[in-house]
């Protein structure tokens, strides 16, 4: 595929009727082999978003291609790059799981290669499999999903809230299974509100709001530029100003314990402070859900 994106978006809009836009120009571009969470509330533009890059929605401004594959002009050829899991997975519930699985996997053009051992991973045994849809719990819905959208190995995997409805161990397989893909250079496109998953996952976040892009940011690039709480346990009296560094607020001392926050990369506050051999230190990570929160109550700087 040499060096075409993933997933291109090129001042991508979509407007319905008279009212605001719920995609408003946004330009994004998803490298090959990259992990990327596509974050915001209900009502931001994800859904939107994902919908025009499958040809779902056909958009009122702009362009987007799978692996350069324009989806206006040549849907098919992009769509046979994706597997796609929606947030609203909808099925025939009168047919049985292995009739859906074998009818979606003749519906594309690459062969189910990982069919058998994604069964097994979300374990959807054979009986199971013989079950129809309509008796199936919401979890095992999702799994056949997951399946019949991972089952070919495609280079671009759009997934729409995809650990809904499954137990914490599934969705430890799954980001597992997905971690793997990536691995083997295929690109994760997931949009989730569930923040630690993303955290977890991948390598970049893009983050929408009124359906504009807010940013597109390296996950650790937005974990150093949070604040984070320290505290520091001395065995004996210590002067702030010996430790200090760019990025400390105001140092609030009980006893020997030193309390105080920090923003952006905490290296030279851990070489200053290894030279004073204090006996404790505590940091609190920095979390994208707090990153998150904070650029949508307004601070976007």
């Amino acid at each position: 595929m040499g060096d075409l994106a993933a997933i291109r978006a090129d001042g991508l809009g979509k407007t319905y009727g008279s009212g605001p836009p719920a995609l408003d120009g946004v330009d994004l571009e998803v490298a090959q082999g990259e992990r990327i969470g596509f974050l915001g509330p209900n009502g931001a533009g994800k859904t939107t978003f994902i919908r025009c890059a499958l040809g779902v929605l056909r958009p009122t401004a702009g362009s987007v291609a799978i692996l350069g594959h324009d989806v206006g002009a040549d849907r098919m050829a992009a769509l046979a790059q994706v597997g796609y899991v929606p947030g609203d997975l909808g099925m025939i519930k009168q047919v049985t799981g292995r009739r859906m699985l074998d009818a979606l996997a003749r519906l594309h053009p690459r062969p189910p290669v990982l069919q058998d051992r994604l069964l097994a991973a979300l374990e959807l045994d054979p009986a199971a499999l013989a079950k129809r849809i309509r008796d199936y719990s919401t979890g095992m819905r999702q799994k056949l999903g997951l399946v019949a959208a991972l089952q070919h190995d495609p280079p671009v995997i759009i997934l729409d809230e995809p650990t809904s409805g499954l137990d914490p161990v599934m969705q430890a397989r799954l980001l597992a299974m997905l971690d793997e893909r990536a691995r083997e250079g295929r690109t994760v496109f997931f949009s989730s509100h569930v923040l630690g998953e993303v955290d977890e996952l991948c390598d970049r976040v893009a983050m929408v709001r009124g359906g504009k892009l807010l940013l597109v940011r390296d996950v650790d690039e937005l974990r150093r530029a949070r604040m984070r709480t320290v505290e520091v346990l001395f065995d004996r009296h210590v002067d702030p100003g010996t430790y200090r560094v760019d990025g400390m607020g105001e140092v609030r001392v009980e006893g020997h314990v030193h309390h105080f926050t920090l923003s952006g990369d905490p290296g030279p506050l851990l070489a200053r402070l290894g030279a004073l051999a204090p006996r404790d230190i505590t940091i609190e990570a920095a979390r994208l859900e707090d990153v998150f929160r904070a650029l949508y109550l307004g601070d976007d700087a």
